[in-house]
């Protein structure tokens, strides 16, 4: 196995553990983690001795999504925001459309809270194991910009119209029995047991037909998410185009300032 600066890998027999490894910043998509995630990735479904993957977090938070401090240092270099977004929302997409198209299933440890970008990983995942203390929280429409990583795909064909519009637009974060209910996660655990009950899914999963397996989930992508690229690309637009507007810059400024933003 390749080293990762921002994620520990260990395998369990059959069973590769990705672990997202910055709980210091809330494990973000950043330029450092978006590419070894990919590769990660790519590694682990190139290797025939792997045969399904769990992903978690380090810390509090399986992913705060978007690290706020780069977009905010790209503001005060005076970049276009826009071109921070269409580079970061690329890898996101990349990443997202490599965990639904590794042939191989992947279980998510959901161990905390997931915001941004990161729920896009996690709703990726073809089996959620959630933490009692986990938590789904939008965050986009409090800096101002639209959603990505797939979401608005992943959480809508999942809840609906009214319950996706008022999770995204009124940034109202979704508790773990919630969650459930709803069918964002399979099964809610104590936080103690998630790693072991996570990795019991995952040891069930490789004992079963590998290419079974794959030709299962290959269905699934068709029949759910036939155009979940398209999707991504017009999120990575709109992204990109509410980037270079003036409440993107008093978004992340309140966020700092610890204040609720005035939006023009």
């Amino acid at each position: 196995m390749a080293e990762y600066k921002t994620l520990l890998l260990e395998d369990r027999g059959p069973v590769r553990l990705i672990t997202l490894n910055q709980p210091q910043i809330f494990n973000p998509l950043d330029y450092g983690s978006g590419p070894e995630l990919i590769q990660a990735l790519e590694e682990a479904g190139a290797d025939p001795a792997v045969r399904v993957l769990v992903l978690t977090g380090a810390g509090p938070a399986f992913s705060g999504g978007g690290n706020v401090r780069e977009m905010a240092k790209a503001l005060k270099s005076g970049e276009k925001p826009s071109i921070f977004f269409s580079e970061l929302a690329a890898m996101l997409h990349r990443s997202v459309s490599t965990l639904r198209r590794l042939p191989k299933p992947v279980v998510c440890a959901l161990n905390g809270v997931v915001s941004g970008g990161g729920i896009g990983w996690a709703l990726s995942c073809d089996i959620v194991v959630a933490s009692s203390k986990a938590r789904f929280d939008p965050g986009y429409i409090r800096i101002a910009v639209s959603p990505d990583g797939g979401s608005t795909a992943l959480i809508t064909r999942v809840l609906g119209l009214q319950r996706a519009s008022a999770f995204f637009m009124l940034s109202e974060a979704i508790d773990a029995p919630t969650a459930q209910a709803w069918g964002l996660v399979n099964r809610v655990v104590a936080p103690e047991a998630l790693l072991e009950e996570a990795l019991a899914v995952a040891q069930r999963l490789a004992k079963g037909p590998a290419t079974a397996l794959a030709q299962t989930k290959a269905l699934i992508n068709q029949a759910m998410f036939g155009d979940l690229e398209t999707v991504m690309e017009n999120e990575r637009q709109s992204l990109c185009r509410l980037g270079d507007q003036p409440d993107f810059a008093e978004g992340i400024t309140a966020f700092f300032e610890k204040r609720k933003p005035t939006f023009a």
